[in-house]
This record gives C-alpha cells, structure tokens and sequence, in this order.
C-alpha cells in the first residue's frame, strides 16, 4: 500500500475546519445601526431532518448537513433531505470586535415549538418541542425578544430545534392544507414583516435597546386595540339597548351589529398579532376576520337602506349570497385564487359603488347629516377595498393599514353615532311638542268645549281673535276740511296680517300707516297688537325715518321668532305730503293737473330685522284734485281662478279713469276691482286701502 504523505494527513484534518469557516457569517456593527435588523433566516443555515442532542454542540459537524437559503418551509421550499415535522438548523457566525459584549436581540416567530442554542448552551424554548403531536406543545413566540451577547472569538453556533407538528406531513391532507393557508398569518406589526415561514421559522438579529423600544411601541399597540374594543363594546351595546326600547330605529340595531363586527374584528386582530397560537388557531382567526371583514360592509349597507328609507334592491342579496359562499370557496381552493380574482373584487367593489347609488338621493335632498354619513360610508368602503388590494397583491403599505385599521371604524362611528343621537334628539323633541300640543288641546278641550267641538272651539277662539284686531283699527276716518279720507280691509283668513291707523297731532298733521305682518293668523295677529301700541307713542314724532327705527328697534328686541311688519307713513300738513316704506307695495299719487299716476316706491327693509338700518323719505307738494292711495300687496297680487294676477297697471288704469270720484267711492270701486277679478276664489292676502283725496 502507497504511504501518503504527511502534508496530506494534515489538509484532511483540518478540512472540516475549513468547511467551517466558509460558511461563517459576520454580523457587522453597521448592520445594526439606526435601527436595522439582520434577517437571520435568509442566510445558508445547515439542515438535518433528524433529532439528536449532540446536534446543538457547537463542535458538531454538520458539513454533510444541506445547506439551505432560507429557514421557511412552505411547499415550494421544502428541503431536499425532507421534513417530518421535526428538524435541527445551524448557523455560524462571526461577530464584528464593535459588538463584543454588546446586547443584542433574537427576534423569532414560528407556529409549532422550539429551542434556541447558542453555542451549546440553551438560551430559550418556546412552546415543547415533540416529535409526535401528542407530545408537542406549540407556543409561537410572535416576535418575543431573546436577549443575547457575542464575544469576541472566532466563531458561534447558533442552533435552533425546531417542530411544527401540525404541518409535519406537507405531502397532503390536513399538512399540506395548512401551509397553503399560512400566508394567512397576516402581518406582524412589530415587525412589519409578512408571518409566512410555512412549517419553519423567521430570525432576526437586532439591537437590544431597539427591540426594548419596539416592545414597547407593541404594548401601545396593543392598548390602542383593547382600548378601541372597549370603545366599540360600549357604543355597540348603548345602540343595542336604543333599539331593544325603541324597535323602530332599526338604524341602531344595524350600527350596533357593526360597531359589534368592528370590536370582534380588533378581538381577532389582537390575538393574532399578540397571541402565541398555533398555525390552525391562526388560520381559524384569520378566516374569522375574512368573514368579518364581509359583513362589514353588508351592515354599513343596511344599515344606509334603514334609515334613509331606500328600497333594498334585488341585487344587493344576490352579493349577500355571493360573499357568504366566497369565504368557504376560498379556503377550500386556495391553489385556484386566480380563479377568483374577478369574483373577490367584484365583491369588494359593490358596496362602494352601492353607497355612492344609495347617498345620492338622501344628499340630493339634503337630509340632515347625510353627508357626513355618506362620506364615512365612502371611507369605510374603500379603505376595505385597499385593505384587500394590498394583502393580495403583496404590497407594501402596512403602516397606512394598520393607521386605516384604528381610524377609519373610529371616524364612522362617530359620525353614525352623531347622526342617530340627532335623529333620536329630533324624535323625542317632536314627540315632546306633540305631547304638549295634546295637552294644551285637551286642557282647552275641558276649559271650553265641553259641549261644543273641536270644530267649534277654534273658529270661536279665531272669531274672538278676529275681533280683537278689528277692534284696533280706527272706529272712523279723520275729518279734515281740506282732505276727503277714506279706509278699507278686508282680511284673507280670520285673522290678518294688515293694519292701517291714523293720529291727528295737535298742529294739525295727520299721520297715516299702513301695515301687512309677515303671515297670517295668530301671529300675524299679534304683531298687529304690537305695532299698533307702538304707532300710538311714537306717531307724533315729525321724522318718518325716526319712527321706524323705533319701531324696528323694538320688535326686533320682542324676538318674535321671524315675524317682520313692512310699513308704509305718510304725513300730511297743509298741501305737504312725507312718505316713507319699509318694505311696502309703491303708494300711488294721482295727480289732477295732468292726470297720471307717480309712484312713490323706496325699496328699504321691514321692520324688525335690523336695528340700525337708515330709512329714507320723500316729500310732495299737493294740489287740489290729487289723490294719494296707501295700499298693501292685496289688490294688485290678487289671483283670479285661472291663476292670473290683477297686478298694478289695471288698478291704476281704473283710478285713473274714476279719480273725479270722491275717496269712498274709490275705495269701493277698487275693492270691487278685485272682488270680480278673483271670482269664486277666495283672496290669497289681506287687501287694505287707504284714500285721501285733497279737495
């Protein structure tokens, strides 16, 4: 036999060492700075299908070992030297001298069990590894931090016994079910990293002091989900227990089912992000959230159907029906999902469409609050939309998701919860007035009618109403040698808005008003009352402009709610006539010498409105023959049956051709103008006249 020679002996002892230190990774300082992680499991681990103690000795060797490029193990990833459901994997490293006794961070996530060693030495165990199911106890660590430090020598092992029974046989059935749904497993949000390793593991080497921070922006998080559960729970329950007593609002019934959904979606997202479940744990939430995720939309939709009073249209339960079957269609052909590309977002897109259909009426006829539920609506929709583009394309934006995720339910709920307290508001206020006006009616009902009814009782109190603003206008017109006066009114309803009155001061000046209140009826009745007080204190007053502001000042101090008098003074002294309106048809002054017809028309506000607005006046000199008429906007708006207006040109052609009457006569004759116009139908307004003729 031909002896070797010694310098061979010596490179086949040292050629396991060699092997070694090719596959050696040095983990620098610059790697972790600024918060960066070393993605552990995407470098070339050593693999062994088998199960031995000995394999997490560092001095072990694993050169015959296969040598993988990633620690997941998914269907198209399965080792070569295959996967039982148990398995060891080894990394060596190599430290940078900066790290030297620096605290570092294994950041881990995995469903089933294992147990990390760090140059021989246990350094955590998660769950109970096993290589039977009954002996298996899974834990998944969901990115729980293990703290670690390297030295400074040449190389560590880093071994990691790892089993996931549940997805142990990934040839078929039950294992193989499972790794096609593990992309499920969402994401994790302190990571922001996709949990899909299959039946492996994900690792990650980081700083200590920023996985510390991490954790504890994880716990924010988690408070921000319990926090935003409990809020949800509360507001869910409240609407629930509006509708247990008050059946009719179905609209609390639908927003407290969603607010319900909204809380059992953040309950499923907390555990899944927080949790330590197994991987059929993990895809039963996940499933479970999918489900959510379809009836959202289908209660926002019912919930826009009930309160706005729209017809649920026949396609809406053809979607129902469509996105009740999607759910178990999909899980069951998960190899086939391109199949369903058009079905999945031909589901997700209807509800957008649909309360873009649905808002249009209610916004268009300006609804109270429709808007700002049309809006929230719109968002919730769409952010589904994204949500669903986003996890199926694979794309990033977590962080926007996980931002939508809290914001967007928050911003619809308040916005329902505003919309149905209102709408709740306005019933019971409704129900209140109506309650008050039933007792109002039946304490008249005993205190006046007792024997008379309903009927009876109001025209009576009308009648009386009637007679007491009849009671108010003048008994009879002045007597003045030089002016033939006379007055008419006649009042649309049984109580008018129309006033006229006259003051004679003690100079010889005569004060002539005429009136028309905003409205008829009581109200216009008692703003009559008022005006009429007032014109007794202020009339004497030489300023036409003063007593309106007067006027003005005082009833806008009454607050009577809306309620407006245009007003139309003149004053007559000698063959001098002051006029000014307030919001009054023009007064017409016939003139004799050349027998036409000038309008005095100034466009100025009523009174009651504003207090500090500047009135105007005008005056003329008269002369024998001239008639002055005030008048309200009775007779020239007056309506025949056919709908056609008197309107001014007639009258006044009508006065021009009687003004040789005396003023008696053309009150009559106007008054009758309009009577034969309007025919059968009754006037529409208050008519009032008020003539003076200078002899």
């Amino acid at each position: 036999m031909h002896k070797q020679p010694r310098w061979f002996w010596l490179v086949l002892w040292l050629w396991p060492l060699a092997a070694h230190a090719q596959d050696a990774f040095t983990l620098t300082a610059a790697s972790l700075q600024n918060g960066q992680a070393v993605e552990l499991d995407k470098l070339g681990w050593k693999y062994s299908p088998n199960d031995d103690p000995r394999f997490a000795d560092p001095q072990f060797d694993d050169h015959a070992w296969e040598t993988l490029s990633s620690t997941a193990i998914m269907l198209n990833n399965i080792p070569k030297s295959g996967w039982q459901g148990i398995g060891w994997f080894r990394l060596r490293l190599k430290a940078d001298p900066a790290l030297a006794s620096q605290s570092l961070a294994l950041v881990m996530v995995h469903y089933g069990a294992s147990e990390i060693y760090l140059d021989g030495k246990l350094v955590e165990r998660f769950g109970t590894v096993g290589t039977t199911p009954e002996t298996e106890v899974a834990y998944n660590p969901n990115t729980l931090p293990i703290y670690i430090t390297l030295d400074a020598r040449d190389e560590h092992v880093l071994a990691v016994r790892h089993s996931c029974m549940e997805m142990r046989d990934l040839s078929g059935g039950w294992g193989r079910w499972l790794a096609q749904q593990s992309f499920r497993g969402g994401v994790s949000i302190a990571t922001n990293r996709t949990i899909d390793y299959g039946a492996g593991f994900g690792l990650q080497i980081a700083d200590a002091q920023q996985t510390r921070d991490e954790q504890v922006n994880r716990r924010a998080a988690g408070g921000n989900y319990l926090l935003n559960i409990g809020l949800m729970l509360a507001i869910g329950s409240l609407h629930l227990l509006l509708f247990w007593f008050y059946p009719r609002e179905r609209g609390s019934l639908f927003f407290g089912l969603l607010t319900y959904a909204f809380a059992a979606h953040n309950s499923l997202l907390y555990s899944q992000h927080f949790g330590h479940q197994s991987a059929l744990r993990i895809m039963l939430h996940a499933g479970g959230i999918q489900a959510l995720t379809m009836l959202r939309p289908g209660m926002l939709l019912a919930f826009m159907y009930t309160v706005f009073a729209l017809r649920i249209p026949k396609w809406f339960w053809f979607w129902a029906i469509a996105a009740l079957l999607y759910i178990p269609l999909d899980l069951l052909f998960v190899e086939g999902r391109p199949i369903f590309g058009l079905y999945f977002f031909a589901i997700i897109l209807f509800p957008v469409f649909e309360v873009v259909r649905g808002m249009r009426k209610p916004i268009r006829n300006r609804v109270a609050g429709a808007c700002v539920v049309g809006v929230a609506m719109l968002a919730e929709t769409l952010y589904l939309v994204i949500v669903m583009v986003v996890l199926a394309g694979n794309l990033p934006g977590t962080f926007v998701l996980v931002t939508l995720r809290s914001l967007v339910p928050l911003i619809l709920t308040i916005a329902f919860s505003v919309f149905l307290a209102r709408r709740f508001a306005r019933t019971s206020l409704e129900l209140e007035d109506q309650l008050a006006q039933v007792k109002q009616l039946s304490a008249a009902a005993l205190e006046h009618e007792k024997v008379k009814a309903e009927h009876d009782r109001k025209t009576k109190e009308l009648e009386e109403a009637r007679q007491l603003q009849l009671s108010m206008l003048p008994k009879t017109v002045p007597q003045l040698p030089h002016l033939d006066i006379a007055a008419y009114m006649k009042t649309a309803t049984e109580v008018g808005g129309d006033y006229y009155d006259f003051h004679l001061g003690e100079d010889g000046t005569l004060t002539i008003a005429v009136g028309d209140a905003t409205g008829h009826g009581l109200k216009a009745g008692t703003m009559v009352a008022s005006v009429k007080s007032l014109f007794v204190t202020l009339a004497y007053h030489p300023d036409i402009p003063h007593i309106f502001t007067r006027l003005s000042q005082t009833l806008k101090q009454m607050n009577l709610r809306g309620l407006f008098m245009a007003m139309t003074i003149a004053k007559v002294k000698d063959n001098r006539l002051m006029i000014s309106l307030a919001g009054m048809p023009p007064v017409w002054l016939y003139r004799a010498a050349n027998q036409q017809i000038e309008e005095v028309a100034l466009q100025q506000l009523p009174l009651g409105g504003v207090t500090k607005y500047v009135y105007q006046q005008r005056e003329y000199e008269l002369a024998s023959g001239d008639v002055v008429v005030l008048l309200s906007d009775g007779l020239p708006e007056r309506f025949n049956p056919a709908g056609a207006m008197l309107e001014d040109e007639t009258a006044k052609q009508w006065l021009t051709e009687h003004a040789h009457l005396p003023a008696q006569a053309l009150i009559e004759g106007l008054a009758k103008l309009g009577d034969e116009w309007g025919g059968a139908r009754p006037p529409d307004d208050d008519v009032t006249l008020v003539v003076l003729k200078v002899k």
